[in-house]
């Protein structure tokens, strides 16, 4: 099985979970976990291995994090190469909700390939929106 594992400070990881739910259905194989803000290094380090107890050695995961270097993400990665075997895992930070989709969309490619068409999505969602001035229907806005 294939986990997807979103990891953030604050609830940014419970957000894009809940939005992705929303969106392709609740799924036992999306998990989240965040560091809150009254929450203490050993607490978080302890939500996390409950977290991926589950997963086996068979299994493949990807982690989605809010930052690549944040303790989060550092956290997992640490437990999850204590747990299982790392050539199974990849993880991406920068996280938003078109890399979730795409990553659930692509759940059968290989993980690298996986990896890139989330970040080739990922990256092109982020773009400056501007209305057209010259749209006749502006004035319906």
């Amino acid at each position: 099985m294939r986990y997807f594992i979103f990891v953030s400070h604050g609830q940014l990881a419970s957000g894009i979970s809940s939005a992705l739910s929303m969106l392709v259905g609740k799924r036992d194989n999306v998990l989240h976990v965040a560091f809150q803000d009254d929450m203490d290094a050993a607490t978080f380090r302890g939500n996390v291995e409950a977290l991926v107890r589950p997963i086996t050695d068979q299994d493949e995961v990807i982690v989605m994090a809010d930052l690549i270097s944040g303790s989060p993400l550092t956290t997992t990665m640490e437990l999850l190469a204590q747990h299982m075997d790392l050539a199974h895992v990849r993880a991406i930070g920068g996280m938003n909700l078109p890399l979730a989709i795409t990553a659930i969309e692509t759940e059968d490619d290989s993980l690298d390939d996986a990896v890139s068409s989330m970040v080739e999505c990922a990256v092109e969602q982020v773009q400056k929106f501007a209305l057209n001035a010259d749209d006749s229907d502006s004035d319906d806005i």
